[in-house]
């Protein structure tokens, strides 16, 4: 089907809705505007209905649809403002909380350097099975002091020195000793926080307020460890 409307020009039908207070002819394609009358045809040219454009009080064309209709266009709604939620400060320092351990068990994994007693400097990674490992290194050393099976990252399995072993272990405790400790007082000063944009501004690694991080040196001197 299709319909003609002001010109000759046939506009293709591809559905049409015909009423009593509403009639759409939706088209492949949209005249500019709309003439005196619509007419509908068949595919074979047969006329099945006309309609004079001025009987109709709200005549209008909808994107690719002839609208003859009685009733006027819905008008848009626009649709009330939502206020933004505030989410709960107890949830925003849960939500922190998570963060901050979550950055502390992969600085801790990531591992720290050292220095062997050679001078040659080298990397360890602390995953826990390399936490299990180095420990077991450092018991065999207190029964036979000779050596034990290790290895630097990137590095081959190596014999290291009773002394080696003894550096790895201790730079290893240091750094868990640090980054729990750190992670200890940040957790502190999230939870004292009174705003969760002060929370949410508290990233790990940031420099802790003067007294936390006074009383973690302290803390840190007293374990035999040194602040990072």
């Amino acid at each position: 089907m299709y319909i003609t409307t002001k010109t000759t020009k046939h506009y293709t039908v591809t559905s049409t809705t015909l009423g009593i207070v509403e009639v759409r002819y939706t088209l492949e394609e949209a005249p500019v505007e709309l003439g005196l009358s619509v007419s509908l045809y068949a595919d074979d040219g047969v006329c099945i209905r006309t309609d004079t454009v001025a009987h109709w009080t709200h005549p209008r064309i909808e994107g690719n649809t002839v609208v003859l209709s009685n009733a006027a266009p819905a008008e848009p709604v626009t649709p009330e403002p939502v206020e933004p939620v505030e989410p709960l400060l107890s949830d925003v320092q849960a939500w922190k909380l998570t963060e901050i351990n979550a950055a502390c068990d992969a600085a801790i994994t990531a591992g720290c350097d050292m220095k062997l007693s050679d001078g040659t400097s080298g990397h360890i990674s602390l995953t826990i099975p390399d936490q299990i490992n180095l420990s077991t290194a450092q018991e065999a050393i207190k029964t036979d002091g000779t050596g034990y099976a290790y290895h630097l990252d990137g590095a081959l399995c190596e014999i290291y020195t009773a002394a080696d072993i003894a550096i790895m272990a201790k730079a290893a405790t240091a750094h868990v000793l640090y980054h729990q400790t750190y992670c200890n007082h940040v957790r502190a000063w999230v939870k004292r926080c009174e705003t969760a944009a002060e929370v949410e501004a508290i990233a790990y690694g940031a420099a802790l307020p003067d007294d936390l991080k006074a009383h973690m040196e302290t803390i840190i001197a007293a374990a035999g460890g040194k602040n990072a």
